[in-house]
């Protein structure tokens, strides 16, 4: 990899490594389902997988489950909606709660989804495999020490 400032700040820019790193698969991933004819952001895939596997989930489980704000899965649930592949329907339970589940469009596209998500998940098992140092695990063991104390107070100690 060329040295850049990015780079040459080590730990300083983590954010920002992991932030382009995820830019460049975005944009691959994004790629790939533009040449097997899905119309879709990558950004929108944890909330389209959610749906279609739990079908008529409600939003503030959504959120729970993603650790999202309750905002930030309304934004992306319309912008799904807008592209045909979810809808928004009254609880049977509730009439005041809205679930979301996979429209007719999405119904049909999930198979095609599903055929190019398998080869991503291949495809980054074998990245994964070729590392020295597992990513998946390292954002795992990252994710574990922030859950028993929060970056923030982490910085406080110092």
């Amino acid at each position: 990899m060329p040295e850049n400032i990015i780079n040459a700040l080590g730990g300083l820019a983590i954010g920002a490594r992991m932030r382009r790193l995820g830019d460049d698969l975005a944009r691959n991933v994004e790629r790939i389902y533009k040449e097997h004819d899905l119309d879709f952001e990558t950004r929108h895939f944890i909330l389209f997988y959610l749906v279609s596997r739990r079908n008529g989930i409600g939003i503030m489980e959504i959120a729970e489950e993603l650790s999202f704000s309750h905002p930030a899965v309304i934004h992306m649930a319309k912008e799904l909606e807008k592209k045909g592949y979810i809808e928004s329907v009254k609880s049977p339970d509730d009439s005041r709660k809205r679930l979301l589940r996979l429209s007719k469009k999405g119904q049909k596209s999930l198979p095609a989804f599903e055929k190019v998500w398998k080869k991503i998940e291949k495809l980054n098992n074998q990245l994964f495999a070729l590392q020295q140092n597992n990513l998946l695990a390292a954002l795992g063991e990252m994710e574990a020490l922030l859950d028993e104390q929060n970056y923030y107070k982490r910085f406080q100690e110092i």
